[in-house]
Formats: structure tokens, C-alpha cells, sequence
């Protein structure tokens, strides 16, 4: 390989069917998730949760789910770690990844 120290790692997700909080995964993948999509839809409860929590990268929609857009990572996403891990909206609690 030319640039050894280049390679990414992969990573497998799984959305579960439950919420799985404060798995230790998490603590380990330094927010591969957060940064791997280009937006998650999100309900009008979450919407409105995450505008209180300051959200910049909201998209509205009339006609389909709302979403948070976290292209080129998420904006509640701080040094590898979720910093409003309480109030994530529920596709993030039940998404888990693992190195593939």
C-alpha cells in the first residue's frame, strides 16, 4: 500500500428496532456516524427540540419527514462525541456501527 496511514476504517451500521443509550461502541468510534450521512429525517418534536438546542442545519418539510442535515458531520458532533447525547433525535439512539 502507498499511503499505509491513510487507510479509513469501515464501518458496519445497524438500525435497531429499540433505543440502545450509553453503549460503550459509542465511546470508541470518535462519531463515524455522525459524519458518514448527508441528513436524518427527524419528527416535528424532535424539529422543534433541536431548534431550542440551537440547531443551524434544519430542513422543514410540508410533504415528507423533517430532517437535520449532518453532511460533513454533525453540528452537535464535538471532538468525536455527541455533545446533546440526552436529546438526540431517536434514529441516532438506535443506530449502532461496528468496525466491519
Amino acid at each position: 500500500m502507498l499511503f499505509p496511514s491513510l487507510k479509513k476504517k469501515k464501518y458496519h451500521g445497524i438500525l435497531l428496532d429499540v433505543p440502545l443509550d450509553n453503549d460503550d461502541r459509542c465511546q470508541r468510534c470518535g462519531g463515524a456516524c455522525c459524519s458518514s450521512f448527508t441528513a436524518i429525517d427527524i419528527s416535528w418534536e424532535e424539529y422543534q427540540r433541536l431548534e431550542e438546542l440551537g440547531a443551524k442545519r434544519l430542513q422543514l418539510s410540508l410533504f415528507g419527514p423533517h430532517k437535520l442535515e449532518i453532511d460533513a458531520g454533525c453540528e452537535f458532533l464535538k471532538e468525536g462525541r455527541c455533545c446533546i447525547y440526552e436529546a438526540r433525535p431517536d434514529v441516532c439512539r438506535r443506530f449502532i456501527c461496528s468496525e466491519a
